[in-house]
């Protein structure tokens, strides 16, 4: 393998950066995930929220035994000490901002991997191209079978370890994005029970989102 990586060239250098970021950022994001995990049905269960109406005392007391790190737990949390609050809905709204914010975190450092990784592979088979035919012009541009395919196979070199840092890079950036989508929606829910047991009617949505989709609806 080491050989193979040293026939590639200068561009080598730059996939083995690619795939040291890819690794550290999916390796970084996957203890955040997995240190803030938490499941909304137990969650709730365990929060003492499953009826339709309750005390926060309650709520604030059972809050204490959830994971300290958990992004329901952040939540609720900001959620019990804003109620009462002409600005509760604004304070929801920055948390829940503030955690999808973090749970997005450095995904754009793998997006970008995953699109320059396979594009610079690219440009080094085209530069290996470009020597291989350099080549066979200085010996007159006759036909030389073993020139051509000993440089074509190196050229493709870079290629292969475009693609084998872009695909797992590309997978790990979907993986955690469709998490945070789900942490997003499961954010949004529990605010809507929260409510439900405590009466309030607290929202994530900013006030222009609000009002923004008030139009939306009377429009239709």
């Amino acid at each position: 393998m080491f050989e193979l990586f040293m026939r590639g060239g200068w561009v080598m250098y730059p996939l083995f950066v690619f795939s040291v970021l890819a690794l550290g950022v999916t390796l970084e994001r996957g203890f955040y995930f997995f240190t803030s995990r938490q499941r909304l049905d137990k969650f709730l269960k365990d929060l003492g929220c499953k009826g339709n109406s309750g005390e926060p005392a309650v709520l604030r007391k059972n809050l204490v035994t959830q994971n300290s790190r958990g992004y329901l737990t952040q939540m609720t949390r900001v959620y019990l000490d804003s109620m009462g609050e002409d600005s509760a809905s604004e304070k929801l709204f920055a948390a829940g901002s503030e955690i999808i914010r973090e749970s997005e975190k450095h995904l754009p450092v793998l997006a970008s991997i995953a699109h320059l990784a396979p594009l610079c592979g690219l440009f080094g088979t085209v530069l290996g191209m470009i020597e291989v035919f350099r080549k066979l012009e200085s010996i007159g541009g006759r036909a030389d079978v073993g020139l051509l395919s000993g440089g074509i196979w190196v050229a493709l070199l870079t290629t292969a370890f475009g693609l084998l840092v872009a695909i797992p890079t590309l997978i790990a950036h979907h993986y955690f994005s469709n998490l945070v989508s789900g942490r997003s929606e499961d954010l949004q829910f529990l605010i809507s029970r929260l409510n439900v047991h405590t009466g309030a009617a607290l929202s994530m949505f900013s006030k222009e989102d609000t009002e923004n989709m008030y139009e939306a609806i009377s429009a239709t």
